[in-house]
């Protein structure tokens, strides 16, 4: 929508004179944090695919794998869980990661019924590059930022975070794969 549709919009439904003000921001996406979260996060997610993608790793891939090495031995159910990746998708990953010789599952300890995951070698191995490739892209992320800012901006959208209920842990696309595409 561009400035007159806001413009009329506010014409039609005034609500005093705060709604004038929010409409002439809101004329600029740069003042809009939603919108500015919005394209950052999809950007973000873009560039990570390519940063990863090299390696044969999808982000969820790397999701999976980071939460694995992170906790060795949980459950597929429970690593799912904590990513927000539905559990019929959390299947297609864990076969595929286990397909490709970087993740197994083996029984359970105390449960039976239940397999636990564990990176192989290989996995470690990987994983590590993707963590170094991950690296250098947060640091371009974060390119003119000092430390004190970083952990500001952290800290400021992890309330954001919080305001929109969203668990730290959660996967942007629960593990669905969908790629953002460059805009």
């Amino acid at each position: 929508m561009n400035y007159s549709g806001i413009q009329l919009i506010m014409e039609q439904n005034p609500i005093g004179n705060e709604s004038s003000n929010f409409a002439s921001e809101m004329a600029s996406h740069r003042n809009s944090v939603g919108f500015t979260l919005s394209q950052l996060g999809l950007e973000t997610a873009r560039q990570f695919s390519e940063v990863v993608g090299p390696l044969g790793l999808e982000p969820r891939h790397f999701a999976v794998l980071h939460a694995v090495y992170g906790d060795e031995g949980n459950s597929q159910q429970t690593v799912g869980d904590r990513l927000t990746i539905p559990a019929s998708t959390m299947v297609a990953i864990v076969d595929y990661l286990e397909g490709e010789g970087l993740l197994e599952r083996r029984p359970h300890p105390s449960d039976r019924r239940t397999r636990a995951l564990y990176l192989t070698e290989e996995g470690v191995v990987l994983l590590g590059q993707a963590r170094a490739a991950a690296m250098r892209q947060e640091s371009l992320i974060c390119e003119g930022l000092d430390e004190q800012e970083r952990s500001q901006l952290l800290s400021l959208l992890a309330r954001v975070s919080t305001n929109l209920g969203l668990a730290s842990s959660a996967l942007p696309d629960r593990g669905s794969g969908e790629r953002p595409q460059h805009f």
